[in-house]
């Protein structure tokens, strides 16, 4: 996949992985429109990189993605779902039930959505692709964030059958899989080394350039690897 000369739009790109990646693609020459909910947040990582676009869209919201769409929807072939929120809560202890459906539907549903919006669109483009920004946390679940582990493992399922459904299309699908990343999501984790979310871009890039589907960079590799040869090792070791 080309790295230069496409359109990109970003999903909740306007701090962490998502900023990032927003900066080093439009370094590269990339036109880069980056979405999230939060328009003051939009509006500082404007100041921070003049050259990308900022659009204010909840991807909750089925017509704040069609009226992107309206926007920008023809130009668009690269997307990069990576809107998503982590919540720590115990399933056991009453656990806020309407925070719970939330986690599932911005990480899992406001893909669905923007595939639906942007997919029939993208087939359009000689050169295009699709990425799923999952987590480590989709191949050993992380119990103190529960929801969050489930929506990233649908989402490294539904990358692999949507690229095998779109396998004679022009439209490539991609999975970043980034390990516990120095972002404000993980703040509050100490104790743990971080890759920088420079470290992870850089990965990013040059798996796309190489058409490598599954980019996992860092502690990734290593945990995509002990969820199949020793899961419950991984498992006990993640969450001791």
């Amino acid at each position: 996949m080309k790295t230069n000369n496409n359109t990109v739009l970003i999903t909740g790109g306007s701090s962490g992985i998502g900023a990032t990646l927003a900066k080093r693609l439009s370094d590269l020459g990339n036109r880069v429109i980056v979405c999230a909910r939060n328009e003051d947040r939009l509006a500082q990582i404007k100041s921070r990189i003049p050259s990308i676009q900022t659009k204010a869209c909840d991807i909750q919201d089925l017509e704040q993605i069609e009226a992107l769409k309206d926007d920008i929807g023809s130009e668009v072939n690269l997307l990069i779902n990576n809107a998503g929120i982590v919540q720590e809560l115990s399933l056991h202890a009453n656990a806020d039930l309407g925070a719970q459906i939330k986690e599932v539907d911005i990480n899992l549903n406001g893909i669905l959505r923007m595939l639906h919006v942007f997919l029939p669109l993208m087939q359009n483009h000689t050169t295009a692709a699709v990425v799923n920004v999952t987590s480590a946390t989709a191949f050993i679940a992380e119990s103190k964030a529960p929801i969050y582990s489930a929506t990233k493992a649908a989402q490294h399922a539904l990358t692999l059958a949507l690229r095998h459904q779109l396998r004679d299309t022009q439209v490539k699908v991609f999975e970043l899989i980034p390990p516990l990343t120095d972002t404000p999501m993980a703040a509050h984790v100490e104790g743990i080394s971080k890759l920088s979310p420079d470290e992870v871009a850089s990965a990013f890039i040059a798996g796309l350039e190489k058409d490598r589907y599954e980019i996992a960079p860092g502690l990734s590799r290593a945990a995509r690897l002990m969820s199949r040869v020793a899961p419950r090792f991984a498992f006990s070791q993640l969450n001791k």
